[in-house]
Formats: structure tokens, sequence, C-alpha cells
């Protein structure tokens, strides 16, 4: 993965965490304010939720704490 890539899916991870989750819109919404194609931001937030849904499911996986 290239170093442009990984910055953008570091982005669109930090805007799921913030935002809870996806929200429909995401990629079209970081490509006007961060530039570039749609594409390559929908490429992006696919492997973000991806990374996101990981991260949420090693969560749930963590004993409670007691």
């Amino acid at each position: 993965m290239s170093a442009e890539r990984a910055l953008a899916v570091e982005v669109a991870l930090a805007k799921l965490h913030r935002a809870g989750g996806y929200r429909r819109g995401l990629a079209a919404r970081l490509a006007r304010i961060h530039g570039g194609g749609a594409s390559t931001w929908e490429r992006a937030v696919s492997t973000a939720r991806t990374a996101y849904g990981a991260q949420d499911q090693h969560r749930a996986q963590r004993p409670a704490p007691e």
C-alpha cells in the first residue's frame, strides 16, 4: 500500500471512529474536503470500514473488566 493510500485510510478510519461507524456519503465528503478522486476515497473508506469492523469485533471479544 502506498503512503498516500495509507494516509487516506487513516483519515477515513478516524472519521469512522468520530462518527461511531459508517455513514453514507463519507467517501464523497472526504473527496470534497481533501481532494482526489471519489474512487480513491471509496477504496480508502472500504479498507477503513474493514479495519473498523475488525477493531470493533476485537473490543467485543475482550472480557469485561471486573
